[in-house]
């Protein structure tokens, strides 16, 4: 008689745990997708620019136009798959890139240790917007016009005097680049950031 008690006993929780499941299973199944997909929503949402790589010779260029060297510390804006942050690592630069998607970002690291530069060159998880670009001496980019006009104003109040700047593709507004450049097709844009207040941000 005590083990029949006992097996139903069993069966009581049994049936409990199944009542509960369907009366709370799907919705807590539904709160922990919805989590899933807010946070994934969230990652969205920061990824102002879609990510087309740049061609290397066109990196090539940005590299050479900003006279990227040993000492330099170069920050890449959007980093994509690593290909600017590495290029300018094999010039000595301590290069950083700054990237939203975790999937790139697993990409470039991987990138940046098959190039052998692990030592000089580096991925940050971050809105590009948010960056303190007041360490770098060098910064590049392949953005939007919207987006290179919101990075204006911090390039111009946090980057040093002398500094450079270099955008693929599209230009900064009124602000007159120093030089452009064609590359197949493709145009390379080239500042350097001038005394303070010399320009209105």
């Amino acid at each position: 008689m005590r083990t029949h008690r006992g097996s139903s006993w069993l069966g009581s929780c049994a049936l409990l745990a199944l009542i509960a499941w369907l009366a709370f299973g799907p919705s807590l199944f539904g709160a922990a997708t919805d989590a899933a997909l807010a946070q994934d929503a969230g990652i969205e949402s920061k990824k102002i620019v879609p990510f087309v790589p740049t061609p290397q010779e066109v990196v090539d260029k940005m590299v050479d136009l900003a006279a990227v060297k040993k000492g330099d510390v170069v920050y890449d804006l959007g980093s994509g798959d690593g290909r600017i942050v590495i290029t300018a690592a094999k010039q000595g630069a301590r290069a950083v890139g700054f990237e939203i998607d975790p999937d790139l970002i697993k990409e470039s690291r991987e990138n940046i240790r098959k190039a052998g530069v692990e030592k000089l060159a580096e991925i940050r998880q971050q809105d590009i917007l948010t960056v303190d670009l007041s360490g770098a001496t060098v910064v590049t980019m392949y953005l939007l016009p919207d987006v290179n006009l919101k990075l204006r104003p911090n390039l111009l109040s946090q980057l040093k005097p002398g500094s450079r700047v270099v955008s693929h593709a599209f230009d900064m507004g009124d602000w007159k680049p120093d030089k452009t450049e064609r590359v197949n097709g493709r145009t390379v844009y080239f500042w350097t950031i001038p005394a303070k207040g010399a320009l209105k941000q």
